[in-house]
C-alpha cells in the first residue's frame, strides 16, 4: 500500500467523493441506520448530494488518497450567524418526510441552541460538515489526519473558529482528542413528535449528537 496522503478536494472528485459517502459514510453512520417504516425513507436525497457539490468551490474540503483511490473525505465549508438561524428556520418549516430531513432538523437545533458564534464572540468559522473514512483503512489515523489537516486549513485561511457537530460518539471522541471543545450535547431522545414519540431512535452508545469547537 502507498502512503496516504491529504490533498484539497476538486470538483473533479465529485462522483467519486459521493460514491464514497455512499458507501463509507451513509452506510456507517449510526442514525442512518435507524430503522424507518418505509426503506425509502432511508435514501440520500439529491438536497443533500447538492449541498456537497457547492461546498466544493470554497476550496476548504479535503480528501485523502491511497494512490489515485479517495480513502478519506472532509467536506467543510464558511459559516457565519445568518446560516444558523436560515438553516434552524427552513429545517422547521419543512415536513420531515424521510430520515434525513429528520437528522437535518434535530443537527439544526443543537447548532441554533450552542450558537458557537455567541459562545466565542466570533463572526464566522469554518464548519466540518462531514467526515468519511474508508472502512480498509480504519485505525490508520487518516480521520484523525483529516481533521488536523483541516483545522491548520482554517488556521491558514485567517479563520477564528473552526467547528463540528458530532452525530456518535466515534466521531465526538476523535475531535475532542484533537482539543476541540464541546460546547453542547443533547440527547436524541429529547427530540419527540408531536404524539411524544421520540423521532430517532438511536443505539447505544450513539445517543446524542454534540457541538464541538476549537479556537484558533
Amino acid at each position: 500500500m502507498s502512503a496516504i496522503s491529504i490533498r484539497a478536494m476538486r470538483m473533479e472528485d465529485f462522483d467519486e467523493v459521493e460514491a464514497f459517502l455512499a458507501e463509507h459514510f451513509f452506510k456507517q453512520e449510526p442514525l442512518m441506520l435507524i430503522p424507518q417504516e418505509d426503506p425509502k425513507q432511508s435514501e440520500v436525497i439529491p438536497a443533500e448530494a447538492e449541498l456537497h457539490r457547492s461546498l466544493i468551490p470554497q476550496d476548504l474540503s479535503l480528501v485523502a488518497v491511497d494512490g489515485e483511490r479517495i480513502v478519506g473525505v472532509v467536506l467543510a465549508g464558511e459559516l457565519v450567524p445568518e446560516d444558523l438561524e436560515r438553516e434552524y428556520q427552513e429545517a422547521e418549516h419543512k415536513e420531515a418526510v424521510c430520515l434525513l430531513d429528520k437528522i437535518h432538523k434535530f443537527l439544526a437545533g443543537i447548532e441554533r441552541q450552542a450558537n458557537i458564534f455567541e459562545h466565542y464572540g466570533v463572526k464566522r468559522a469554518l464548519y466540518l460538515y462531514m467526515l468519511g473514512v474508508d472502512t480498509s483503512v480504519r485505525r490508520q489515523r487518516v480521520g484523525t489526519r483529516l481533521v488536523e489537516a483541516t483545522i491548520e486549513l482554517g488556521r491558514q485561511r485567517g479563520y477564528p473558529l473552526v467547528t463540528s457537530t458530532c452525530t456518535n460518539m466515534n466521531s465526538r471522541r476523535l475531535m475532542t482528542a484533537l482539543h476541540m471543545e464541546c460546547v453542547l450535547t443533547k440527547d436524541y431522545a429529547d427530540y419527540k413528535d408531536e404524539h411524544g414519540e421520540i423521532v430517532l431512535q438511536a443505539s447505544e452508545p450513539h445517543t446524542s449528537a454534540s457541538v464541538v469547537a476549537i479556537r484558533l
